[in-house]
């Protein structure tokens, strides 16, 4: 049936069509290819019982909270700065415990629509620029509803992204790097991610000299190039150990 919304507990061949449309290329090949009826009919039947064993697939692949993730469509620019909206508490109660910054929380999802937000048309750009919203007091007015925002839509909704860092991670903890102790291995992914995210590689990236005097001494860094210079430091050979483990941030490297 055209248009029609089916539940996820619906059996989709109580819906078909007899002869349903497949598209305008199929019907348009099966016109030029003028099989016979049979064929015709044959290969219609197969390419339905393809699409209702794709569907009865994808069904069973959907997440048992597949409910919230069709509610966090709500937080979209197009929806959440509609006067009239769905509701926000129930997606709220999955985070926040607190009845006091629940009733904040929906107060503010009430009035969001009130303001004249810039970035509609972006949601990441939307919810970034209501956590940077100040009112006339200095004090953001939006803050508990932000928060909740930008918490959910930080969260990975598919296992996609999980994999992705998995598969880095066999390829930065190979057979010959089995040693490496887990914080490293987080602190290069984080590194690695930072720098993509950047638009950057590790090719190209110049360290700061503040990160680089943590790691000892910027002669270590100079290039073939350079002439080194005769160092007038007093530090015993002790000191300033390349071996030395140091840690640092990545807001050094920003």
């Amino acid at each position: 049936m055209p248009g029609k919304r089916l539940k996820e507990c619906d059996a989709l061949q109580d819906y078909l069509d007899p002869k349903p449309y497949l598209g305008y290329e199929f019907e348009k090949n099966m016109s030029e290819c003028k099989f016979p009826e049979e064929i015709a009919s044959d290969i219609r039947r197969r390419c339905i019982e393809f699409v209702i064993e794709l569907v009865t697939q994808l069904r069973q692949r959907l997440p048992e909270n597949f409910k919230v993730l069709q509610s966090i469509s709500s937080l979209s620019g197009s929806e959440c700065l509609k006067p009239v909206k769905n509701d926000i508490l129930d997606l709220a109660k999955l985070f926040v415990n607190n009845a006091e910054i629940l009733t904040r929380i929906d107060f503010q999802w009430r009035k969001l629509h009130t303001i004249q937000w810039i970035q509609t048309s972006d949601t990441i750009g939307l919810w970034a620029e209501i956590v940077s919203y100040r009112d006339a007091t200095g004090e953001n007015p939006f803050k508990e509803l932000s928060d909740l925002a930008i918490t959910i839509l930080s969260l990975p909704h598919s296992n996609a992204d999980v994999e992705r860092v998995f598969s880095q991670m066999g390829i930065v903890k190979s057979k010959l790097r089995n040693r490496l102790a887990i914080t490293s291995l987080n602190a290069v992914l984080t590194i690695k991610y930072g720098l993509r995210r950047h638009g950057i590689s590790c090719h190209d990236y110049k360290l700061p000299e503040s990160v680089l005097r943590k790691n000892g001494s910027l002669e270590s860094y100079q290039t073939s190039s350079e002439s080194p210079q005769p160092s007038t430091s007093t530090q015993s050979p002790t000191e300033g150990d390349p071996r030395e483990i140091i840690e640092w941030d990545l807001a050094d490297l920003q």
